[in-house]
């Protein structure tokens, strides 16, 4: 008699009603949270260690809801992770300078209304370079 080769089958869980791979998920956030500690390490200059956390904590999110949605395998996790992590700097990087931007339009549209003190957008340009 042979042997059968054993059938593998993925673990699902469930969370919130929404069934996906665990596997997948794992990967996923670990891939995530990895590349977000690179970059918050690698990067120079002091640490903001509650704003990367706050940016960590979206990507993930961002991660574990494309994984869900998608039922992706592995490999795609594990890229879906890595991207993530990577381009939450950029996003978050990307609405900072479209804000400042904003309310330097308005400044020059609105006549009459008091102009900002030039130390506070000294300091949100300072804020800016980081």
């Amino acid at each position: 008699m042979s042997a059968a080769p054993g059938v593998t089958v993925p673990v699902v869980w469930s969370f919130l009603g929404y069934h996906f791979p665990a596997g997948s998920m794992i990967v996923g956030l670990l891939a995530c949270l990895m590349v977000r500690l690179f970059i918050t390490l690698d990067a120079p200059g002091p640490k903001r260690w509650l704003l990367d956390m706050i940016i960590t904590g979206i990507a993930m999110l961002v991660t574990a809801v494309w994984i869900a949605e998608h039922q992706v395998d592995l490999f795609a996790a594990l890229g879906t992770g890595g991207t993530a992590g990577a381009v939450g700097a950029g996003i978050i990087s990307f609405f900072k300078r479209r804000g400042q931007s904003a309310i330097d339009a308005l400044d020059a549209a609105l006549p009459g209304k008091p102009a900002v003190p030039p130390e506070m957008t000294a300091t949100l340009r300072e804020i800016d370079k980081l």
